[in-house]
């Protein structure tokens, strides 16, 4: 198994979608702050997260940092939504002002979409690739079933949920990935903070259009909740710690942490000393598997997004 690399996912930094409101700025300053002092190198952001918000909040803080963290120390990901090839590179260029940065190390592509043809997308992608705008290709929220039309591409990344809310097709994916050399980045380990051990029933939020709140899936969500309970009380660690843990053991290569504020951010990484016994990871697999089977058979991403 590859040794796995904790990122900073920056969603939090710029709310949007009706996810992450009221979050503080200082907070989200000391969650960068913090990240940086515990040797996390790798950011996960998006164009899309707050209007250009959180890439701009990221881009500026790590540019305060230059002077003892260099650029090529670095790895700063972002991610565009799938428009006309023309637009792929005025989008690019306003990343990259926002990010403060000469180029990124991966550019994705946000989302599929059915409404336009993603391979000129893609050969525009790979332009600014030779231009030396962007170092690695990336897709996003892409179901195995689309993937194999873009094999002839240099696809390096791809990026796909990582959580015991979600683990449809997942080891599908891993091999698909493996046997493609492709490094595949898992995030919402947490499955959006839904397993964190503040919510045991629906919050009052945007998550609640997720389909573990449907009528079908949301009693076996529930018997999921209560293992990670129960494993909370008996490995003495929070809740999150279980469930991050969880996801650390699944074969994935980089692990995008969420945190909205430095306290958050710390107790996910405390994540990394927990040893789970062989039969509660297995009681968790279980669990997850049981999960997954509510998940209707048109849906291929955790938010239910139609694209």
């Amino acid at each position: 198994m590859n040794r796995l690399e904790l990122a900073l996912g920056c969603w939090q930094f710029g709310p949007s979608f009706g996810f992450w409101e009221n979050q503080i700025r200082s907070d989200s300053l000391r969650v960068l702050h913090a990240a940086l002092r515990e040797n996390i190198r790798h950011f996960d952001t998006a164009a899309s997260y707050g209007n250009g918000s959180s890439e701009q909040l990221l881009g500026h803080q790590l540019k305060r940092f230059s002077n003892t963290i260099g650029r090529e120390q670095l790895h700063i990901a972002t991610k565009i939504m799938p428009k006309s090839p023309p637009l792929v590179r005025k989008d690019l260029q306003k990343s990259l002002a926002r990010l403060c940065t000469p180029y990124l190390d991966v550019l994705y592509i946000h989302w599929p979409s059915s409404d336009l043809d993603l391979i000129p997308i893609l050969d525009a992608m790979v332009k600014l690739k030779e231009e030396g705008l962007i170092r690695s290709l990336g897709l996003s929220n892409f179901p195995l079933s689309l993937l194999s039309r873009f094999s002839e591409y240099p696809i390096s990344y791809l990026q796909s949920p990582c959580s015991l809310l979600w683990t449809k097709d997942m080891h599908p994916l891993i091999t698909y990935c493996r046997e493609k050399a492709i490094k595949l980045v898992g995030y919402s380990p947490l499955g959006l903070g839904l397993l964190n051990g503040k919510h045991p029933n629906a919050p009052c939020d945007s998550r609640t259009t997720l389909y573990v709140f449907d009528e079908g899936a949301y009693p076996t969500y529930k018997d999921l909740y209560a293992i990670l309970e129960k494993l909370s009380e008996k490995y003495q660690r929070p809740m999150a710690q279980i469930a991050l843990k969880w996801a650390m053991q699944q074969g994935f290569d980089i692990l995008l942490l969420g945190a909205r504020n430095k306290a958050q951010l710390l107790e996910n990484l405390g994540a990394q000393s927990i040893v789970l016994a062989e039969d509660d990871s297995a009681a968790l697999d279980g669990a997850a598997a049981l999960l997954a089977a509510t998940i209707p058979q048109d849906q291929d991403n955790l938010f239910g997004h139609r694209w």
